[in-house]
């Protein structure tokens, strides 16, 4: 993998999250995918001759796509009014959040990958 490759496959992680943040529903099936595919570049990376500065930078995006780190409702009381709906409403909209964080730290690492390059 040379630094173009790496750029390309950034911009397509982000690509993926912007279209995945545009869901109407994310499914489980989609983010196992999505965090294959995100194993699977981290690995390329790894086994790349890269500077230390910028396997640093792949390292600083924050992949957890774990949707109960985000989007927490300071009201959880109301949580039992909407019942199973609202837990599942409440979960889309984490997963959402989740891909908008990933897709502008991705956004920013390109820009410092370019710099470093």
């Amino acid at each position: 993998m040379n630094s173009e490759t790496l750029l390309k496959y950034l911009k397509f992680l982000q690509k993926e999250s912007l279209r995945h943040q545009n869901d109407k529903k994310i499914t489980d099936d989609e983010i196992q995918q999505f965090e294959i595919e995100i194993n699977r570049f981290i690995e390329k990376v790894f086994k790349t001759s890269f500077s230390e500065e910028i396997k640093k930078v792949v390292l600083s995006i924050d992949f957890n796509l774990d949707e109960e780190n985000h989007n927490k409702s300071k009201f959880k009381w109301l949580n039992f009014i909407g019942g199973f709906e609202g837990k599942e409403i409440k979960n889309q909209l984490n997963r959402k959040n989740r891909f908008e964080k990933l897709y502008n730290d991705i956004d920013a690492s390109i820009f410092k990958i370019k710099t470093l390059i």
